[in-house]
Order: structure tokens, then C-alpha cells, then sequence
């Protein structure tokens, strides 16, 4: 019985490159949210919304999806699927969980805005005035949240990425055998570039 070779250095920088492309999709969507304490009109801020509930639902679709696909290749070819393919699914499904919650945040951030246009249609008053700036301050707390949860699982995919570059720079930096390429000067490893975004 053949045992299966373990993948190659390759491979792993293949991985890190999709879990790296992951990671800035969902920090596009969190740079692209409306920022809290925004002046602009609440017509405006519930468009920006929208735009990035089907983004982040779109990347939360393709991560069930992949998981899904993973789980039935390996319900039929048991065995077919190696451990660094396993892992990355892994990796890639953990960013389910913050995705989840920036979701459910903004759907707290749309009941929000419902909220301040029945507020807004009320005769102005001293009460009308306050409860305006209250449920303005819930909406930027909801949207702060969204960005925070998407920063995590972006930053958290990066960190995942950098570690499988590493762990593909060490088995290929591992010793090898005695042969005449042994005196051949080493072939630099290529490493994608980590985008350091700043979180808001």
C-alpha cells in the first residue's frame, strides 16, 4: 500500500495565498462600512449598508459552501483529502463566526435606522431631541461592532496565512539529503506581502 507523500512547501504558500485573499475581501467590506459617528444622511448610510450586507453574506456563503464541498469529498473518497487541505478549510470556516456576528450587527443597525426615521416623522420637542441622539448612538455602536468583528476575522486569517508561509519555509529549509545539488546556493522561498490595514 502506497502511503501518501505529505505536501509540499508549494502547496502551503498556495493555502496561505487563499487564506491572505480571504482576509482582505473581508477587510474591504470593514473599511467599506459607513464609519460611526458619520454626518452623513441616514438615506445614505442604509445604501452603504445594504451594499456590504451582500458582500459579507457573499463571503459567508462561499465559506459554508467550501466547508460543505469539503465534507462531501471526503464522505466519498475518504482518505482523498490531506491534512494541509483539511486545515485550511479549518482556518478559513473559523471566519464563519465573526462574519455571523457582523451580520447580525448590522441587522441591528438597519432596525436602528428604521427606528430614527419614525423618530424623525415626530413634532420636534426637547424628548424627540434626545431619543434621536440615543438611537444615533445605538446605530454607531451597532456599525463600530460590524467593523470590529470583520477586523478580527481578517486579521486573524493573515496571522493564519503567515503561519503556514512559515511552516512551508521551514520544510523547505529542512536538511536534505547528501547529493550533488547540496552545493547549489538555495532557491529563495517567494512569500506573499501581509497587508497591515488599520483598524478603525
Amino acid at each position: 500500500m502506497n502511503t501518501p507523500k505529505p505536501p509540499g512547501p508549494l502547496a502551503g504558500l498556495e493555502q496561505a495565498a487563499h487564506l491572505h485573499s480571504l482576509a482582505e475581501r473581508i477587510h474591504h467590506a470593514a473599511d467599506d462600512l459607513p464609519a460611526s459617528e458619520s454626518t452623513h444622511s441616514l438615506a445614505s448610510i442604509s445604501e452603504e449598508i445594504e451594499d456590504q450586507v451582500r458582500v459579507i453574506a457573499g463571503l459567508f456563503t462561499s465559506l459554508a459552501s467550501k466547508a460543505a464541498f469539503h465534507s462531501r469529498a471526503v464522505n466519498r473518497h475518504p482518505g482523498a483529502a490531506d491534512a494541509l487541505a483539511r486545515h485550511k478549510i479549518a482556518l478559513m470556516t473559523r471566519a464563519a463566526d465573526p462574519l455571523g456576528w457582523a451580520l447580525a450587527k448590522l441587522g441591528e443597525a438597519v432596525a436602528q435606522i428604521g427606528h430614527l426615521q419614525q423618530i424623525s416623522a415626530t413634532p420636534q420637542t426637547p424628548e424627540r431631541a434626545k431619543a434621536i441622539g440615543t438611537a444615533r448612538a445605538a446605530l454607531d455602536n451597532r456599525l463600530a461592532s460590524a467593523h470590529a468583528h470583520l477586523s478580527t476575522a481578517a486579521s486573524n486569517l493573515h496571522r493564519d496565512a503567515d503561519r503556514l508561509i512559515g511552516s512551508a519555509a521551514g520544510t523547505r529549509r529542512a536538511p536534505a539529503p547528501p547529493s550533488a545539488a547540496r552545493n547549489r546556493p538555495p532557491t529563495a522561498l517567494p512569500i506573499p506581502p501581509t497587508a497591515s490595514r488599520p483598524l478603525r
